[in-house]
């Protein structure tokens, strides 16, 4: 009875560590997988940022070392690679354009300061002028890079609406329309800037930005 029970429990360790073997060679396959995925993302991007802002898919995975089926098989069709960079995009800039400020400082002085953080951020970020560039002009992307656009409008009129709340901005304000223009125009304003060489200093067209949104808003600049 003991011996049988002593090979019970050898059965049993066994099968615990083919189960921990087989979980960490999963965890392995799934890190492996998200890597190359990676790197193919990284082959598109460096595609677009040396191009006119187009893609084929041989070209991706030629530049990652791929064949094509694989890339094919990550992100479906080249609209789906596309718009997995342009969502990696925005989810980058939301980070920086919704990052969490003091909501005890004046709203004027926290939208500045969260203004300043966008155009370093856009300055910075190599894709920014492929996006909201030369991609925005294709049909393929389109759709996916407006809707994107769409909710930073909408966190700028939730925004305007707080400081109402808040007394820093005059009930007279439309948050909608005031929303949607200063999103708009902090995009061309920073998309014309980027493209000019030199650049202008990054600090210097902040203040002149917020400068204008101040003057929307009928508020202190």
């Amino acid at each position: 009875m003991a011996r049988s029970q002593e090979d019970g429990q050898g059965k049993r360790d066994k099968g615990k560590g083919t189960g921990m073997a087989k979980g960490s060679r999963t965890a392995e396959t799934s890190d492996r997988k998200l890597m190359r995925a990676a790197s193919i993302l990284a082959a598109a991007e460096m595609i677009l940022r040396d191009g006119d802002g187009e893609l084929e898919m041989g070209q991706v995975a030629e530049q990652a070392g791929v064949s094509v089926g694989l890339a094919y098989h990550y992100f479906g069709s080249k609209s789906g690679m596309l718009g997995a960079i342009i969502h990696a995009f925005y989810d980058r800039y939301n980070q920086v354009a919704n990052q969490h400020i003091d909501p005890d400082i004046r709203w004027g002085v926290r939208e500045k300061s969260r203004l300043m953080a966008v155009v370093a951020f856009l300055y910075d970020d190599p894709m920014a002028p492929v996006i909201l560039g030369k991609m925005a002009r294709t049909n393929q992307v389109a759709a996916v890079e407006s809707a994107r656009h769409e909710e930073m409008i909408e966190m700028a009129i939730r925004n305007i609406r707080s400081g109402i709340r808040r007394g820093d901005i005059g009930a007279h304000i439309d948050p909608a329309i005031a929303g949607a223009a200063i999103t708009g125009a902090i995009r061309s304003g920073i998309m014309h800037a980027m493209a000019m060489d030199p650049r202008p200093d990054p600090a210097k067209l902040g203040h002149q930005i917020w400068g204008m949104i101040a003057g929307a808003l009928d508020i202190e600049r």
